[in-house]
């Protein structure tokens, strides 16, 4: 590897991806949301590594941040963009916000999408790889995590339409599915959670008592999920083995997930999902 553009690199996998390819050697663009983001969880990083704000949300920003990036690879191009950027949000879709549920399309779908297209030229020129961060919840979705369940059900069709378009170009593109992996969007998703709960509105005495359930599986999980790094190590062998599969399932839950669900009734899944989507 040489040149490496990570989205959502300020914290969470992101982060740990960045570090762990900045480490085997790479030139990492690491993408944060905001300038200045990711200073302390990058701080570790060699000299090597450039902490570059593109917002996915925002054309302006990603046209600017990979003008950039083509100045300072030039005709190497790339050798990967690494698609992470995402958040969550918990709720009942019946009280979700329409904004928010945009928004969130925005970032997890829309803003991969926009951001691929934009790295493909240099992705072409250094014969490099697409990876998209999906996650075992685009296979089993769970109840109050709607928009998320949406838009990684979403990453799955994509993953599988732009491998059959960029394959003539030999471009590989690799489907990354984690399980649950203990990182700030769980934090994130609680607050949201808690200032949705707080508000007056009638609709959510049906939801209340779940939600209070709800609650605490998304504190086990920031609790009890495997390591960023984990992913971070899948995600480069991804892009150096000389073969790669076309998707990764990170964790023996997210794998026994995906290999049982095809195989059993909703009714089960659907118990299943509680136990094993992120």
């Amino acid at each position: 590897m040489q040149n490496v553009v990570i989205t959502g690199a300020s914290s969470g996998i992101g982060a740990a991806t960045a570090l762990h390819l900045d480490q085997q050697g790479a030139r990492v663009f690491a993408g944060v949301e905001n300038e200045g983001d990711g200073a302390t969880a990058l701080a570790g990083a060699s000299s090597r590594l450039q902490r570059i704000t593109l917002d996915v949300s925002d054309d302006a920003s990603i046209a600017a941040a990979f003008e950039t990036i083509r100045s300072q690879v030039g005709d190497a191009g790339l050798d990967g963009v690494v698609n992470n950027a995402g958040i969550g949000y918990a709720a009942p879709l019946e009280l979700l916000p329409r904004e928010d549920f945009r928004r969130l399309l925005d970032v997890n779908v829309l803003g991969q999408v926009a951001v691929t297209q934009a790295a493909l030229p240099l992705i072409r020129l250094g014969h490099g790889r697409v990876v998209i961060v999906g996650s075992v919840g685009g296979i089993l979705a769970s109840q109050f995590a709607g928009a998320y369940h949406a838009s990684k059900f979403a990453l799955e069709a994509i993953a599988d339409v732009w491998r059959q378009e960029l394959d003539p170009d030999d471009v590989p593109v690799i489907l990354i599915e984690p399980s649950t992996i203990a990182t700030p969007i769980w934090d994130k998703a609680i607050a949201y959670l808690d200032q949705l709960t707080a508000s007056d509105d009638k609709r959510l005495k049906r939801y209340r008592e779940r939600l209070t359930s709800f609650r605490e599986t998304l504190h086990s999980a920031d609790e009890h999920g495997k390591a960023p790094k984990d992913v971070a190590e899948v995600i480069a062998e991804a892009l150096t083995t000389k073969k790669p599969d076309t998707r990764y399932v990170v964790g023996a839950d997210g794998k026994l997930a995906t290999a049982l669900r095809p195989l059993i009734p909703d009714r089960i899944a659907d118990k299943l999902a509680e136990r094993t989507t992120a």
